[in-house]
């Protein structure tokens, strides 16, 4: 446990981030089987928890609210 109290990480996190459908996912998955960490994709996250704001038509994906999703 860290000095404040936090769980110290043992292992980094790698965020990818790029607009939709831009292959993040087959990205982090070749990057998570080439380095064994384990990938946490944010949009089905964000789905699964209601985790947005809405649904943006124009660029066909969900609104996140960072908020909720990194508390």
């Amino acid at each position: 446990m860290a000095q404040n109290g936090s769980v110290k990480k043992s292992r980094p996190n790698i965020l990818v981030t790029k607009t939709p459908g831009t292959s993040k996912t087959t990205t982090s998955s070749a990057l998570a089987e080439a380095t064994q960490l384990r990938p946490i994709i944010v949009e089905d996250l964000v789905k699964e928890k209601n985790l947005h704001d809405g649904w943006d038509d124009q660029l066909d994906c969900y609104l996140i609210n960072a908020d909720l999703v990194f508390l």
